[in-house]
């Protein structure tokens, strides 16, 4: 199978679900043809609002020609769909985490490897304005980083009303659940900021919320390879308040703070505080949009190749570390 044709202009969504949709809507209004592959002919939860069509059979994925597909399923079909989509120089957008277990992973690389596909995990935080702006100014001060604080409290029965928490994916170990896989983007981005991890310590907080077997408020240190910084990530799915998302980073002489329920950046030096603005949108749909784009970019440069699986891989390495951790009561080494 020829994974592009000229001016082709499909791309197939495996995954109806609210982050399928978004990427079936995004790339719509491109003016890309959406398809949704799916196993059983289910009513979509979420209202959709363009025009797309529907594939049932694998066969008919084989005989039409796609310029990318999307995994947004649950983490823990990530891999089984791979699998079924595989050919060689394929592109493929996989939803956030990559896999669910370290055994997964290990399959995921096998098949990157062997079919030289290229691989984009979707991690669109790092296309963030506020994301990028802070990554400049960590470049120019590496001498004076000392450590970094990620926060996310957020209520999982409120992400999706229309459904009892307990049966989201996100509540069940079998579909890949857990907050340390559900909200890895903080991982994420301490990688994106100060590189590879060495070792990991990882413990989980009390809560009444209950989910099905798996982690909902974890509080986790990542020692990093390079400089000796540390990242403290909090990530807390059971927070029965409003919303909180923010980002600290502290060098020997000035902090950055970064709401991400908010615009703008603060940067504090010498007890005085300032405020920097992004010039471009920082809603979710826009940020979506840039990853998206960026994809699209890389795809139709036919020179173009996705890293080292372990370069993006690392977030993962990562999560099954701190997995580790919370059995072992120790650091654990990220491989």
């Amino acid at each position: 199978m020829d994974f592009m044709v000229k001016n082709e202009k499909n791309i197939c969504i495996i995954g109806k679900g609210s982050i399928g949709i978004r990427h079936g809507q995004i790339f719509k209004s491109l003016g890309y043809n959406i398809f949704f592959y799916r196993e059983k002919r289910k009513k979509p939860k979420v209202k959709i609002n363009f025009q797309y069509k529907e594939i049932f059979k694998l066969k008919d994925i084989k005989n039409k020609k796609f310029i990318l597909f999307v995994i947004a399923n649950p983490s823990s079909k990530h891999v089984k769909t791979l699998i079924k989509i595989i050919f060689k120089n394929l592109n493929v957008l996989v939803e956030k985490p990559l896999a669910s277990t370290n055994l997964d992973l290990d399959k995921m690389k096998k098949l990157y490897e062997k079919f030289k596909i290229n691989l984009f995990p979707g991690y669109q935080l790092r296309f963030d304005p506020r994301i990028k702006m802070m990554k400049k100014i960590i470049k120019k001060k590496q001498k004076k980083l000392r450590y970094a604080n990620f926060h996310l409290k957020t209520f999982l029965p409120d992400w999706h009303p229309w459904e009892d928490f307990r049966d989201s994916y996100a509540s069940q170990k079998k579909l890949g659940g857990g907050v340390l896989l559900t909200c890895s983007h903080e991982i994420d981005l301490a990688i994106n900021f100060f590189g590879e991890a060495q070792s990991v310590f990882c413990v989980k907080t009390n809560s009444r919320l209950k989910t099905n077997n798996v982690e909902n408020s974890i509080i986790l240190i990542i020692k990093h390879k390079k400089n000796g910084v540390i990242s403290n990530i909090n990530l807390d799915y059971s927070y029965k308040n409003k919303e909180d998302r923010f980002i600290e980073i502290i060098f020997e002489d000035e902090e950055i703070k970064c709401n991400l329920n908010k615009k703008n950046l603060l940067i504090q030096k010498n007890y005085i505080s300032k405020t920097i603005k992004p010039k471009l949108s920082v809603n979710r749909n826009s940020i979506f949009k840039r990853q998206n784009l960026d994809i699209l970019k890389k795809i139709k440069n036919k020179k173009y190749k996705s890293p080292a699986f372990k370069a993006i891989s690392q977030a993962e390495k990562i999560i099954f570390a701190a997995k580790k951790s919370i059995l072992s009561k120790k650091f654990e080494h990220v491989n």
